[in-house]
């Protein structure tokens, strides 16, 4: 499916990339000049169906953004909190707290799991309907989604595109959760990056990696994106696991994703910025 954009500049202002250096290459660094917008708070990126740009869970709904980080206007008119969002293949998956023009059948108070089939437009409840909150979603390579529920912290397991749900049996207090191409789960928490080697089971510390708060992986999950402190950008891939600093943030980083030729997109408190690959 192909969702057509329309640009919306005056929505927010999009932010120019500064370039920094002569003798010595620096990371690119997102804008500094555009400290306030009327933009929602962006909770997700996730990629558009066909490849066609992104879609942005933000606290009102989702939003779309052209492949050169172009803000568009909101998919479909459920202005919920997509507080958490996550794709597998064409299907989107979300959780959050409903809003204006949400359907009363999706939930009150908490959504659950909630899926789209057509690209945001329309939404049907999955499961945990008004009973359960969702703040981090993510997918495998496989198919599998994670996510951790608000309310016990608990790292939860589907199989079946969220229709049902069992416990992986960890317990632990998540910023973002991301699964790289070979099925390793990491998790950006309050005392480091963590991984998990047995779906979820249990966690131990990641070795020689930043502190992230924000983390991410590319379509192909080779790529792995995060934003840690003091306003830097983080990337490994698979072939390179060792973290490099590509980046620099101005305030603090709302959602961040990458492409798999490792274009950056970020939501700053500067408003979105494309980072091209170097």
């Amino acid at each position: 499916m192909r969702i057509h954009l329309r640009a919306t500049a005056s929505f927010v202002a999009l932010t120019s990339l500064l370039l920094t250096g002569c003798t010595t290459a620096e990371p690119p660094s997102t804008g500094s000049d555009h400290a306030e917008t009327t933009m929602p708070h962006v909770h997700a990126i996730v990629p558009a169906a066909d490849d066609d740009g992104f879609l942005l869970g933000t606290h009102e709904g989702l939003y779309a953004a052209t492949a050169d980080g172009q803000l568009g206007s909101r998919v479909g008119s459920y202005g919920f909190d997509a507080m958490g969002l996550t794709a597998v293949d064409d299907t989107l998956i979300a959780s959050g707290h409903p809003g204006r023009g949400t359907p009363a059948e999706l939930g009150e108070g908490n959504l659950g799991i909630i899926r789209s089939s057509d690209g945001g437009t329309t939404w049907e409840p999955v499961a945990f309907t008004g009973e359960k909150d969702f703040h981090v979603l993510t997918a495998g390579p496989d198919g599998t989604l994670y996510g951790q529920e608000t309310g016990s912290a608990q790292i939860l397991v589907s199989t079946d595109l969220g229709d049902t749900w069992t416990s992986t049996g960890a317990t632990l207090l998540v910023f973002g959760l991301v699964v790289d191409a070979t099925g390793r789960i990491l998790a950006a928490t309050p005392d480091g990056l963590r991984a998990s080697t047995d779906r979820g089971a249990t966690f131990g510390p990641f070795p020689d990696a930043p502190s992230l708060y924000v983390v991410a992986a590319s379509p192909d999950r080779q790529r792995l994106i995060g934003a840690g402190t003091k306003g830097a950008i983080w990337s490994s891939t698979t072939a390179d696991p060792l973290w490099r600093n590509v980046g620099t943030v101005h305030g603090t980083v709302q959602a961040i994703t990458v492409t798999d030729a490792g274009d950056i997109l970020v939501v700053d408190d500067s408003g979105i910025s494309l980072l091209p690959s170097t």
